[in-house]
């Protein structure tokens, strides 16, 4: 057979023999090196092509309905100009219904007049010639552009692939001598974050102090003007709020549609000021019980105060979120990137603590005052999943080793069948890098590539046994010489391993395109090839000095 003379040669030359450690050694590094070079990019999943996103906008707390309205009709009018857009739902002063990634997006707490809910259906995939993700970017870029302000925040919002999270990246800000340092320190670390290319809809989750008017009626001079005082009451919610006055049916709805009563644009104030609101109850008259017509102006008194922001908490300690989106980028890049930044700019005023792997904490050098910054997300999930993996596999390799042990009594060769699992590390890595180049978008090393090189391990395990097992009897009962026998083995059983790696490459090709399940198929296609490889010409390398020893004990 050609295949066993040519594993002979290499066994019987030890250049070739070195030439062939030497090359697996020198692939096995570049494989790793692709990590910090970011050739292969590693991220918990890739992004979901889905038919339907949402848009999330938050104006300057304290702005009106009519000034939300306005940025909602913008962003639909923009949205709808896309061919590849259906329709738009827009929710105003309310979340909208809530859906999986709204579970834990704060979506059912936005009830103030200044919030707004878009939910925006796209066309299927089969449709369209561009992924829901890459048209989010098309679209966020040209919303921004037609309708953005100063104090508007516009915030896309696409279903997740994973476990759903309040952002792709957070920054949890915690600390501080009052909640106005505290915030002032998030804005620092969002400036830093805008800094960054691949970070999009960032936003600082803590409200600013704002001035908010009320109404006080003055019971003394409407009883001295002889004005109803239900009937001023009715009136300022006539004016304002509007007061429910009927309902109506309809045989098409399941309940009744109440029926509200409003004064023609009373309630919206272009100003947000006093003087714009005494200007309106000016305006507004109310009779008395002699028949006289009352200017409400004389009868109510403005009454100016604070509106504090809303307090967050977790574990009972106050924090302020800080977050963000990535387009077409995981995670971890900009978080290091914006990490560095921090801690070469924020260096000159604070004292820097890495708390953390990731997790930083900075002291004041004036004043001693502490803000503990500690990164959450999508980013958390990513980090400890692939730690969890990570775990798996070195628990993976070392029961491995422990029963190789126990099976073949010599630490040598056991050590040799769990080094040979890992090299498959190598078909791993190139097979991601290949589909890189082939497919429009960065294909991302996932925690299901992960649990595909955890799989890899008992398969190559299996490889490397067969051909053990077979050179041993081959030595024991034909009395060949053992770079002979090894190479008769390998050769044989090439026939049932090149088999098992068909079979698991044309299976996994069914789920290479996968968005959640690729990485699974793309790690088994290479993975198997390159453990076919390494079983006919690496393994042969690194078993024979502990067969031989072996063989002749059992002689």
């Amino acid at each position: 057979m050609r295949l066993e003379h040519i594993i002979l040669d290499i066994l019987n030359n030890k250049k070739k023999s070195m030439f062939v450690l030497l090359f697996t050694l020198i692939l096995f590094i570049a494989s790793v090196l692709t990590f910090p070079t970011k050739i292969v990019k590693a991220k918990m999943l890739p992004d979901k092509d889905s038919d339907s996103f949402s848009v999330y906008l938050d104006l300057k707390d304290g702005s009106s309905l009519k000034q939300t309205k306005s940025m909602v009709d913008c962003i639909a009018y923009t949205l709808q100009k896309n061919d590849n857009v259906l329709n738009v739902s827009a929710f105003l002063s309310q979340g909208q219904p809530i859906d999986f990634a709204g579970l834990v997006k704060l979506s059912s707490l936005k009830d103030k007049e200044s919030q707004a809910e878009l939910m925006v259906n796209i066309k299927r995939f089969k449709d369209r010639n561009i992924t829901s993700y890459n048209l989010v970017n098309i679209l966020r870029d040209e919303v921004l552009n037609s309708c953005s302000k100063d104090d508007a925040i516009i915030k896309f919002i696409q279903l997740p692939a994973g476990p759903p999270v309040l952002a792709s990246l957070v920054a949890e800000i915690y600390g501080g001598d009052s909640f106005n340092n505290q915030r002032d320190f998030a804005l620092k670390v969002a400036k830093i974050f805008k800094n960054q290319d691949t970070l999009v809809d960032i936003d600082v989750l803590a409200n600013r102090n704002f001035k908010t008017y009320s109404l006080k009626i003055n019971n003394n001079k409407a009883l001295m003007s002889q004005v109803d005082l239900q009937h001023l009451k009715a009136t300022l919610y006539l004016a304002f709020e509007g007061i429910q006055v009927g309902v109506i049916n309809d045989r098409n709805k399941e309940s009744q549609i109440p029926i509200f009563l409003r004064l023609s644009n009373s309630k919206n104030i272009t100003n947000h000021s006093k003087d714009a609101l005494s200007s309106k109850l000016s305006a507004l008259k109310i009779m008395n019980s002699r028949g006289e017509m009352i200017s409400i102006s004389e009868l109510v008194t403005i009454k100016e105060s604070l509106k504090e922001p809303e307090i967050t908490s977790k574990n009972l300690n106050i924090l302020i979120n800080v977050i963000a989106e990535t387009s077409n980028d995981s995670q971890i890049y900009p978080l290091l990137k914006s990490r560095e930044q921090m801690i070469e700019e924020f260096s000159k005023d604070y004292d820097v603590i890495k708390t953390n792997m990731l997790n930083l904490a900075f002291i004041d050098k004036k004043t001693n005052e502490r803000f503990d910054l500690v990164f959450d997300g999508e980013l958390k999930v990513t980090i400890d999943t692939f730690i969890d993996l990570g775990t798996a596999f070195i628990i993976a390799l070392v029961l491995i080793f422990l029963l190789m042990v126990v099976y073949y009594k010599n630490f040598a060769l056991s050590a040799a069948i769990v080094l040979s699992s890992f090299i498959s590390i190598i078909g791993v890595i190139f097979a991601h890098i290949i589909m890189d180049i082939f497919t429009k978008d960065i294909f991302y090393l996932t925690a299901t590539s992960l649990i595909g090189f955890i799989a890899l391990i008992g398969i190559n395990s299996r490889n490397s046994t067969l051909i053990i097992d077979f050179a041993k009897q081959l030595v024991l009962e034909n009395h060949l010489e053992v770079n002979e026998a090894i190479a008769k083995a390998a050769a044989t059983r090439s026939k049932p391993i090149i088999l098992t790696v068909l079979v698991l490459v044309f299976a996994s090709s069914l789920i290479a395109n996968d968005a959640v399940f690729g990485g699974l198929g793309v790690a088994l296609i290479g993975g198997t090839l390159i453990s076919y490889v390494v079983s006919m010409f690496f393994v042969p390398i690194v078993i024979k000095n502990s067969l031989k020893r072996i063989t002749q004990d059992s002689i």
